[in-house]
């Protein structure tokens, strides 16, 4: 075993021995991983040997750029680990976890190793992360084969875990990169994120909802903070609530089709405004917008019901589903009637300019 500095070098002598099918420590930009060349089958045994893991748990791929992790995990997951690459994410997809290291070093050397390396946090299994290249070699390090010491490692924690498949998000294991999260089930709202360039996570709450008949607007608010905060210890939680109002009453989300075919009756032919209330991180934005309806005839909202899922929906409609087929005009923000209008993003840099979230 020896223990080499992370210089020019080392770097040479590393991948020399990686690639005869050796186990090293090496640094990264989070914590010092313990790596073996993914095509080494005795390298990778004596890697889960050394760590004291289960072998029916696969062990991620560190890759030098993101035209690498295209190869493990396909075009368009690997579009969206580049926006945070070199960094602290590992995007779980295709049953391959890949990360690109914020760590100039470890990437030329992956480099050198044709591009991927299987590594592993160097501890043993359910021990405490290795910062340096001491805390490795008292925990994995004797049975390595070679140590390279890049002095501490400037993250220090183990990077977010995230799965991403059929163009959903999941977090696995948070970690130093935050996404958002919607407080909300809502597909209506997801679109809109998506459609802004939005990267975020869907988690539903279960926040009672309050109504306040003779106050839509802190209806709306009350609502929107309680979604958020049930998220407790979550950060960048985005969530909102909507509600139609019309003669003085609150329109929610129907209890059954019965009730969805009464509000579309009432509201056939009139005017009635949207209130949206969005909160993220404590504050709360509220917006509205004006809608009218068509005069309905009982066959036509009994089609509509057929065509779009009522119960879902605050005032048992949705605009841009069939929404020519009972909306007349509209005026206000085309999101906000959605559930999710795009001013108070713009406003907390959720999205910074048109199509480019963060």
């Amino acid at each position: 075993m020896k223990i080499l500095p992370a210089d020019e070098e080392a770097l040479a002598a590393a991948a020399k021995v990686l690639t005869e099918g050796a186990v090293a420590v090496i640094p990264t930009d989070t914590v010092y991983g313990l790596a073996a060349l993914p095509q080494s089958e005795e390298a990778l045994e004596r890697l889960y040997s050394i760590k004291g893991r289960d072998k029916s748990k696969p062990i991620a791929l560190l890759v030098s750029d993101a035209a690498a992790a295209e190869r493990f995990i396909g075009r368009q997951a690997s579009s969206l680990g580049a926006k945070y690459w070199p960094g602290a994410l590992t995007l779980v997809s295709a049953n391959e976890a890949v990360r690109v290291p914020a760590h100039d070093w470890t990437r030329r050397l992956i480099a050198l190793c044709g591009g991927a390396l299987r590594v592993t946090s160097a501890n043993i299994s359910g021990g405490n992360d290795a910062k340096d290249a001491f805390e490795a070699l008292k925990d994995v390090g004797l049975k390595a084969d070679i140590i390279i010491d890049g002095g501490p490692c400037l993250g220090g924690q183990a990077s977010t875990v995230a799965k991403y498949d059929g163009g959903k998000l999941e977090i696995l294991r948070r970690g130093p990169v935050e996404f958002l999260t919607l407080a909300s089930a809502s597909p209506r709202r997801s679109k809109i994120l998506k459609d802004l360039g939005v990267d975020f996570t869907v988690v539903k709450t279960d926040a009672e909802e309050v109504s306040l008949p003779d106050d839509p607007v802190q209806t709306v608010k009350i609502n929107a903070l309680a979604k958020g905060a049930s998220l407790s210890g979550v950060k960048k939680v985005l969530s909102a609530d909507t509600i139609v109002w019309f003669n003085g009453r609150i329109y929610g989300k129907p209890r059954d089709c019965a009730e969805a075919k009464t509000f579309l009756e009432e509201l056939s032919g009139n005017v009635h405004t949207v209130f949206t209330a969005v909160a993220y991180d404590g504050d709360v934005k509220v917006c509205e917008s004006k809608v009218k309806f068509k005069n309905l005839t009982g066959e036509k909202i009994d089609e509509y019901i057929k065509r779009v899922n009522p119960l879902d929906r605050a005032g048992a409609y949705d605009i841009d589903e069939s929404g020519d087929f009972i909306v007349e005009s509209w005026t206000g923000s085309y999101e906000n009637i959605m559930g999710l209008p795009k001013e108070p993003l713009f406003d907390w840099g959720i999205v910074k300019t048109e199509g480019v979230g963060r």
